[in-house]
């Protein structure tokens, strides 16, 4: 059966008074549109992801929603699907342009499509578009059927296209697609970028979720930036690629990389002014830690005095939460020291927590950075305590003493 083949596609388009393809459905016409997707690294377009711009019979602008609303059965599911595919490639092909080309593919269509016959693979031949320039990007929003999933998944990759999962962080979009599609680009759905833009605690985790990304094997890209803060915060976050208005609205043409002072290059100064403002906090409240922290080791060191008596002015800075003790072996020397008995910051929910001599710490960021270099301090990014709701910081430093080598460790309040 080759009812929307490539070749009976291939009739449904014609061209416009601009002399880019256009494509016919029940009356409607579909246009094509491409967002460019941007390298941080190179700061020119690398990609573009292809979009359809659709008119009803009078000529009016209406939503893709609007026009995959008049589908009526699977026959128009998969001809709509193929049809704005069709019309996408043919006007991507004539910009002669060696970017990517991010296409929308709904995976359920992709298994339907063999009982109407051979498209896509005929479509990137008759356009000269070769497989490795196109990013399949994975629609799954109501596709719960794994299999279905990874049939055209595999389909893809077997072609030699590159595979995104798009929206990531929204719906059915998750870790567990991740690992079981293992996708070469994850797109990080719009909304992680405004809670980022207005909650503390995420603009903060951002980058070690996006390094979780990319320790997976995958390509991770931002999208929907549409403000300059939202964009520092992308930039700030080391994501890869970025893409959203802020960087270039779609559009019937691609973006002339020859064009200088495009919206990335622009941003460099004020990302090294964003930088300092947003880890100001970071450095202020450490300052005067790292001072005291490094007269407190001097004392522990010569041994005059016991390590509560030692701790005494670095436990009277406001943001000082604990001081506490480690062997070499990570385990913990006695209980934590506090200024009070029962110090304020301390939530009851947690008290299972509290107590924490002979606790191994071994596995802390802090403890094995002690150990890799002696006398040094060291410093860490803001992560969770364990004895209250914050987030706290950590100086560290492994040092001799009269009762053996023990790593000093120290826990700041972290400003939200």
């Amino acid at each position: 059966m080759n009812r929307h083949g490539f070749s009976e596609i291939h009739k449904r388009a014609s061209t416009d008074l601009d002399g880019g393809f256009i494509g016919t459905f029940r009356g409607h016409t579909v246009a094509s549109v491409f967002q460019p997707i941007f390298s941080l690294s190179h700061s020119n377009p690398v990609g573009y992801e292809a979009l359809c711009r659709p008119s009803d019979a009078e000529g009016r602008s209406i939503s893709p929603l609007a026009l995959f609303g008049q589908v009526k059965d699977e026959s128009d599911n998969v001809l709509l699907d193929r049809l704005c595919r069709a019309i996408h490639v043919q006007n991507f092909s004539k910009f002669a342009d060696k970017s990517w080309i991010f296409l929308n593919v709904n995976p359920l269509i992709t298994v339907l499509g063999k009982n109407y016959g051979a498209f896509f693979k005929e479509m990137l031949e008759h356009n000269n578009i070769p497989p490795s320039q196109v990013v399949v990007e994975i629609l799954e929003m109501g596709i719960y059927d794994e299999s279905i999933l990874s049939a055209a998944v595999n389909y893809y990759k077997n072609l030699g296209c590159l595979v995104a999962i798009d929206d990531f962080g929204s719906s059915h979009s998750n870790f567990d697609r991740v690992w079981n599609i293992q996708p070469d680009i994850v797109k990080f759905d719009r909304s992680i970028i405004v809670q980022a833009e207005n909650n503390p605690i995420v603009r903060r985790a951002l980058p070690s979720l996006v390094g979780l990304i990319q320790e997976l094997g995958c390509i991770a890209l931002m999208e929907g930036v549409e403000t300059e803060e939202q964009a520092l915060i992308a930039i700030d976050s080391n994501v890869d690629l970025v893409q959203g208005y802020y960087f270039g609205y779609p559009r019937s043409v691609l973006i002339d990389q020859k064009t200088p002072g495009n919206a990335l290059s622009q941003l460099r100064e004020k990302h090294t002014e964003f930088s300092t403002t947003t880890r100001r906090y970071y450095r202020e409240e450490i300052d005067q830690c790292h001072t005291e922290f490094k007269s407190m080791l001097k004392a522990i060191k010569t041994g005059r005095e016991p390590h509560e008596a030692s701790c005494k002015n670095m436990l009277g800075l406001p943001s000082v939460t604990r001081v506490y003790f480690l062997d070499e072996s990570g385990y913990q020397v006695g209980e934590n020291i506090f200024r009070n008995q029962i110090p304020e910051f301390t939530d009851p929910r947690y008290r299972p927590l509290f107590e924490a001599a002979d606790a191994n710490w071994s596995r802390r960021y802090y403890f094995q950075q002690a150990l890799l270099t002696p006398e040094e301090i060291h410093i860490t990014r803001p992560y969770r305590s364990l004895i209250g709701k914050g987030q706290c910081i950590t100086l560290s430093a492994l040092l001799d003493t009269p009762d053996g080598k023990l790593v000093a460790c120290v826990d700041l309040t972290c400003a939200s």
